[in-house]
């Protein structure tokens, strides 16, 4: 039987519901009719009230920052304090809360009751992940964790396993994250450089769900295009996890950005971004969606780009490795993640690419993001309840025909935007 993160609710009229959570996925109460639950007829209850992530057999909780807040086994969790003005209850983080079996959450009338269970056979984090976030590491002390974990003793085969080590000198950081690190390094039999890009487990998984995110990497490594990062091979153990790709010499789209001042010009930009778009309008022809885009994941090879990391996030959330991607601790904000990637976590499509490929457009041509984030309010809260800002407001002298693509790409309603990046690229075009 899977991990499952149960929730039973009851409402004030004395009617019951039951949701289940199987995968890693999302689940978001308030009074909207995007929302997971829909709670009307009562006051208390905010537009949208909280989110909940569901890694199973774990869960958080994150108020959005409601009028009245949430209630976790009767203590309040966000909302605003008695006598507080809305401005000063804004200046106040909005707390995760790290849910357990048999809470009793509390939103307005209606009460939610947490089941949490755990697989028998759910495999344990490795133990040579640290406490705490990996890009914390120094590049010295992330180097000797690569190496400790890419040569385990394998329990299976009872002596020292080959270790990808074994057929790459790895030269220098390339960048890191909450999950892992990337390096430059050289194949010992000869041939280019490579990128090898190592992933640690932050949460337990069945071993279902971690064959499952093999056999997707797999499918994904035999997709080809020259405008798509080639994977050239992967290996795992113990909930670490190797990927040896293309190594593209140019850097990222965001590196190229940083170095001219924070921003390209759209006769710099849009040769380099129809090359991407043409990659990933390949791939969402094939089905694939990345899930991922952003001016970090779209690399420079010898004046081409390259979609990279295609299909790596969404793989590794699926199959509950990543941990709390949304709500957790070391959650970055999402700034270039569609509405509908948050409240529709499992079912994300191509049309999702495109909010996020277009938010990276208007990123670089602006510097800026399509929300206007306020650090006094919740990302979360804005994403899901603000409009996007008209990208000729930020950069008047933008061209009127490609702003509107921009802006139409980045519309909160999906069936309002290019449904894949074929329809987005001929638009450009």
């Amino acid at each position: 039987m899977p991990a499952s993160v149960h929730l039973q609710v009851h409402s004030a009229d004395g009617t019951s519901k039951s949701f289940s959570l199987t995968e890693h996925d999302t689940f978001l109460l308030g009074r909207m009719d995007d929302c997971h639950l829909c709670v009307l007829g009562d006051s208390q209850v905010s537009r949208h009230h909280f989110l909940l992530e569901a890694c199973p057999p774990i869960a958080s909780l994150r108020d959005l920052g409601s009028l009245n807040g949430t209630h976790v086994n009767g203590r309040k969790c966000g909302g605003r304090e008695k006598g507080e003005t809305p401005e000063q209850g804004a200046l106040r983080q909005y707390p995760t809360v790290t849910l357990k079996n048999g809470d009793r959450i509390t939103v307005g009338k209606s009460t939610i009751e947490v089941c949490l269970e755990a697989a028998p056979n759910a495999a344990a984090v490795p133990a040579a992940l640290p406490e705490g976030d990996l890009s914390r590491l120094s590049p010295e002390a992330m180097h000797r964790l690569m190496v400790a974990v890419a040569s385990r003793h394998s329990p299976s085969q009872g002596h020292l396993a080959p270790s990808l080590l074994d057929d790459y000198t790895i030269t220098r950081e390339l960048g890191r994250g909450g999950c892992g690190a990337v390096y430059l390094a050289t194949p010992n039999a000869g041939g280019d450089p490579v990128a090898v890009k190592l992933m640690l487990s932050r949460a337990q998984a069945e071993p279902r769900a971690i064959e499952q995110f093999k056999r997707e990497m797999q499918v994904i490594a035999g997709l080809q295009h020259p405008n798509i990062v080639r994977f050239l091979d992967s290996g795992s153990d113990q909930g670490t996890f190797f990927f040896v790709m293309e190594y593209c010499d140019g850097g990222s789209l965001a590196d190229v950005a940083m170095a001219r001042g924070g921003t390209l010009p759209p006769d710099v930009l849009m040769p380099w971004a129809l090359q991407a778009l043409a990659g990933l309008a390949a791939a969402h022809q094939e089905g694939f969606v990345h899930r991922d885009i952003k001016p970090q994941n779209i690399l420079l090879h010898r004046n081409r780009t390259k979609i990279g990391d295609f299909g790596l996030a969404k793989n590794f959330q699926k199959a509950g490795l990543s941990g709390m991607s949304i709500t957790g601790r070391y959650a970055g904000t999402p700034y270039f993640m569609p509405p509908e990637q948050i409240v529709n976590f499992k079912y994300v499509k191509p049309v999702s690419d495109v909010w996020s490929f277009a938010a990276t457009l208007y990123h670089l041509l602006t510097g800026k993001f399509p929300y206007r984030f306020d650090p006094k309010r919740d990302p979360i809260d804005i994403i899901l309840n603000e409009n996007p800002v008209p990208i000729r407001d930020r950069t008047p002298g933008l061209g009127k025909e490609l702003a509107t693509v921009i802006d139409k790409s980045l519309v909160r309603n999906p069936k309002d935007r290019f449904p894949d990046a074929g329809k987005l690229l001929a638009a450009i075009r």
